[in-house]
C-alpha cells in the first residue's frame, strides 16, 4: 500500500527508547482517516490505547482531532496519561474494557472514527510480570485487569477436557489433547504456578520433531490461556457491535487483529454490516432484508510493509480491516 498522506512523518520521531509499544500499521490508519469525509477532524475512540502509541501519532498528524481512549490495565493507562499529557483536553482516558464503549456515548458527542488494536502491548510481555511471556519465570496471572480468574487457576482447576477445548479452540493447537493430559498429570503432584513450569510441560508434551523452527512450542498454549482469562473474543464481538452502534454517519471503524480467530470475527462482522444483517444468525438462516449498513474499505486486510516488519517484528502477523458507516444504518 502506498502512503501518500501529506502529514505522514518519519516513524522514528514518535517512539521513545525502551519497551514502548510500537504502533502497528499507523501509516495505513493515517491514510484511511485522511481520506475519510471529515479528513481527520472530529472525535476518534482508541479502544485499546495501551501506552498511547497510535493516539500520539494521530494527535500529531491531525491537529483538530480529539481522542477518547479505553484501557483495561490501570498501570499501563498511567503510562499513556504521562505520554499524552501535553495534548491537554484533546485526549480523554477511560479505565474500562472497550466492550463497554456504547455506555459512554449515550448522550452528547459521538465518535467519527473507532480504532481497535487487539494486540497485547510490549509492556505486558516485557514489564508487567503477569506471565504473558515464557521468556522468564513469572507467576501465571495473565489478567489485563484485576477481575476474574488467573491463568494459574485455569491450568490447575479446569477439567482436562475443558483445557483441551480451550487450547484447541483458542490456540488452534493440534496437540491440545496431549498437552491437557500432561498438565493433568503434573498438577496432581504439584500445582503449576509459573510460566517456566507451564512452558516445560508443553515442551515435554509435544515431540521434538514436531517443534516449529523459531516458534516456541508453548506460544499457542499461552495465547489460548490469555484469551480465556480475559474473555478476549467475547470482548471483541461486544466492542465491535457497541462501537458501530454509536458511530456517526459516515464514520470509519478500523480493527487490527493478530491471529485468525480475531480476524475472522472482524471479517464476518463487516460482511454482516455490508449485507444489512442484524440477526447474528448463520448466513443460510438469515432473514434480514435491510439495506447495507456499511461499505467495506479494505477488500482484503492490509498487512505491514516489509520496512515496518524489519523494525517491528511483532507486526508480521497484523491485519487491518476498515469500513465506513452508511447513512442507511
Amino acid at each position: 500500500m502506498r502512503h501518500n498522506h501529506e502529514n505522514t512523518r518519519d516513524v522514528d520521531q514518535f517512539y521513545n527508547e525502551g519497551y514502548v509499544h510500537k504502533s502497528i500499521l499507523w501509516r495505513e490508519i493515517v491514510d484511511i482517516i485522511g481520506c475519510s469525509r471529515k479528513k481527520g477532524e472530529g472525535l476518534l475512540v482508541d479502544c485499546t490505547i495501551g501506552e498511547g502509541g497510535h493516539s500520539e501519532i494521530l494527535l500529531n498528524v491531525f491537529g483538530s482531532l480529539k481522542i477518547r481512549g479505553f484501557e483495561r490495565d490501570s498501570s499501563i493507562l498511567e503510562r499513556a496519561q504521562s505520554r499524552l499529557s501535553s495534548y491537554g483536553d484533546r485526549i480523554e482516558l477511560i479505565n474500562d474494557n472497550f466492550s463497554q464503549i456504547a455506555e459512554y456515548f449515550q448522550d452528547g458527542e459521538k465518535p467519527d472514527y473507532i480504532l481497535y488494536d487487539f494486540g497485547i502491548s510490549s509492556y505486558h510481555f516485557e514489564v508487567s510480570k503477569k506471565g504473558f511471556s515464557f521468556a522468564g519465570d513469572e507467576p501465571l496471572d495473565m489478567r489485563l485487569d484485576s477481575d476474574g480468574v488467573t491463568a494459574a487457576y485455569v491450568v490447575n482447576n479446569y477439567p482436562e477436557r475443558e483445557l483441551e477445548r480451550i487450547i484447541m479452540e483458542y490456540g488452534e493447537e493440534n496437540w491440545a489433547r496431549r498437552i491437557a493430559k500432561v498438565i493433568g498429570d503434573r498438577r496432581k503432584s504439584e500445582p503449576v504456578e509459573t510460566t517456566g513450569q507451564l512452558a516445560s510441560i508443553v515442551l515435554a508434551a509435544i515431540p521434538k520433531k514436531f517443534h516449529v523452527k523459531n516458534i516456541h512450542p508453548a506460544t499457542r498454549v499461552f495465547q489460548a490461556l490469555r484469551i480465556e482469562v480475559n474473555r478476549e473474543l467475547a470482548a471483541i464481538e461486544e466492542g465491535l457491535e457497541g462501537g458501530f452502534s454509536v458511530l456517526n454517519e459516515d464514520g470509519v471503524i478500523m480493527a487490527i487483529s493478530f491471529h485468525s480467530l480475531e480476524d475472522r470475527i472482524v471479517k464476518n462482522y463487516f460482511r454482516r454490516l455490508k449485507k444489512g444483517c442484524s440477526c447474528k444468525k448463520d448466513p443460510r438462516e438469515c432473514q434480514c432484508r435491510h439495506s447495507s449498513y456499511a461499505e467495506i474499505l479494505t477488500k482484503k486486510p492490509l498487512s505491514p510493509d516489509d520496512d515496518e516488519i524489519s523494525w517491528n517484528n511483532r507486526s508480521r502477523s497484523a491485519k487491518l480491516r476498515a469500513a465506513v458507516k452508511t447513512g442507511r444504518s
